[in-house]
């Protein structure tokens, strides 16, 4: 960031001034090499997981709770998981729910980006080369990002993603309720014509999950 400011213009608002970042959004047609980008994005989570979190917010309202115990969404979930049964294997989604919620983290709360999925991801001439838009960023449990293996990442390279990042059987299974989490909502709901790319996303990540009838 070059600047950041705040103006008075009849209603208070901050902003700020960017660098632009040039390159296209990280669609599976703009990238050349599947295993080179889960190395990529792992090696930069790696990186952003090193950053002092001294006086950094943690992860609650002000990010959209991403972060967060899974437990502490639990209430919002398992409505969400009953309102899209009809396309869902609703059974499977509360035992995965369950098993991920029972699950603590035994790593430090370290920086999130908080939504890691292809439009917020750079490519340059095939290559990941940028991450942006950090309006949910806070400190909390690192599976929040590790559920783009599920979101973004092409199964194909979801393993080496995992091992590249050295996460054991509970990282993975937080990071896949929170892949859970966040199609299970979005799905809910925009569906019905209030956002179809996101909802097509949102089902593709069920798909993954094999939770999607």
């Amino acid at each position: 960031m070059r600047f950041r400011g705040r103006a008075e213009a009849g209603l208070a608002f901050s902003f700020g001034v960017l660098d632009w970042i040039k390159g296209q959004t990280a669609i599976p047609e703009h990238l050349a090499d599947w295993q080179g980008a889960a190395f990529a994005l792992a090696d930069f989570l790696k990186a952003l997981h090193l950053k002092d979190t001294d006086g950094a917010p943690p992860a609650g309202a002000s990010n959209s709770r991403r972060g967060v115990a899974l437990s502490a969404l639990t209430e919002a979930t398992l409505p969400a998981i009953d309102i899209v049964a009809d396309e869902i294997d609703a059974q499977g989604a509360h035992a995965l729910w369950d098993k991920a919620c029972a699950e603590e983290s035994s790593r430090p709360p370290v920086w999130l980006h908080g939504d890691l999925k292809a439009d917020n991801l750079i490519v340059r001439d095939g290559v990941l080369s940028g991450v942006i838009d950090w309006g949910l960023s806070a400190v909390g449990d690192p599976a929040a990002d590790h559920a783009t293996a599920w979101f973004w990442i092409d199964p194909s390279a979801r393993a080496a993603f995992r091992d590249h990042l050295n996460l054991d059987d509970s990282d993975w299974l937080r990071a896949k309720g929170w892949a859970l989490y966040g199609a299970i909502i979005a799905l809910s709901y925009y569906r019905g014509g209030r956002n179809e790319s996101l909802c097509r996303q949102s089902r593709l990540t069920l798909s993954r999950l094999g939770l999607l009838l």
